[in-house]
């Protein structure tokens, strides 16, 4: 391509978009204005490029997709609250990147805690272990578990739901989901918040004498 084609080429290019960025900002002031279809001609523009970007960094279509509508949902409160000029594909691309970074960075987190037991799994086998051979301690086999359930009852409503649901009834997630109005994402995430929380709570009310404790592991997240 000779220098000149090149030139003719970019020139183009930036034509293209100031276009789109002279379309983009028509739409704000209308939006602005009163003229709230005017946002879903915005959505209609950039929708599918913010879908890309947040599945670059987020493999699962679902997720990206709420990452997306989140983006869009700042987008509307960033207009409202302010009447300063934006470059809405620049904006949407920032804040796009950091929800899917900060929702890749929360997955990697609860994905390692995922993969250890659960508390209550853990207690339930280190009671088996503690009372294997000794048939006369069966009384204190039904005081460690009510113990959990003395723990549970001290957990907010949600956590106690969520966690009688998946520990004590074994349901998986979509059920768990739909029980609790919840999506797929949600459930996982208070279910980690549950688990955590009754440890921290089993820990401090787990004092008597002769009692098996939860092993302690360095490696549990911090508190979010």
């Amino acid at each position: 391509m000779s220098a000149l084609a090149s030139t003719a080429h970019q020139g183009d290019w930036h034509d293209a978009n100031r276009e789109a960025a002279d379309v983009d900002a028509t739409l704000v002031r209308a939006f602005r204005a009163g003229e709230v279809f005017a946002f879903e001609s915005i959505y209609r523009l950039h929708h599918r490029y913010v879908e890309m970007l947040a599945r670059r960094i987020i493999i699962d279509p679902h997720r990206a997709e709420d990452i997306a509508q989140e983006a869009f949902l700042r987008l509307v409160r960033q207009l409202l609250a302010h009447d300063g000029e934006i470059r809405v594909r620049a904006w949407l691309h920032r804040t796009t990147t950091n929800l899917a970074i900060d929702e890749h960075r929360r997955l990697r987190t609860m994905q390692h805690y995922h993969e250890q037991a659960s508390p209550i799994e853990e207690l339930q086998r280190a009671l088996e272990r503690y009372h294997e051979g000794h048939p006369e301690r069966a009384a204190e086999r039904r005081e460690i578990r009510l113990l959990i359930v003395r723990v549970i009852e001290h957990l907010p409503e949600r956590y106690r739901r969520i966690l009688a649901l998946r520990e004590l009834e074994g349901m998986d997630y979509p059920r768990i989901a739909e029980r609790m109005g919840l999506s797929i994402s949600a459930v996982e995430s208070l279910l980690f918040r549950a688990r955590r929380r009754f440890t921290e709570v089993y820990d401090q009310i787990s004092d008597e004498p002769g009692l098996p404790r939860r092993r302690r592991r360095r490696e549990l997240p911090p508190a979010i």
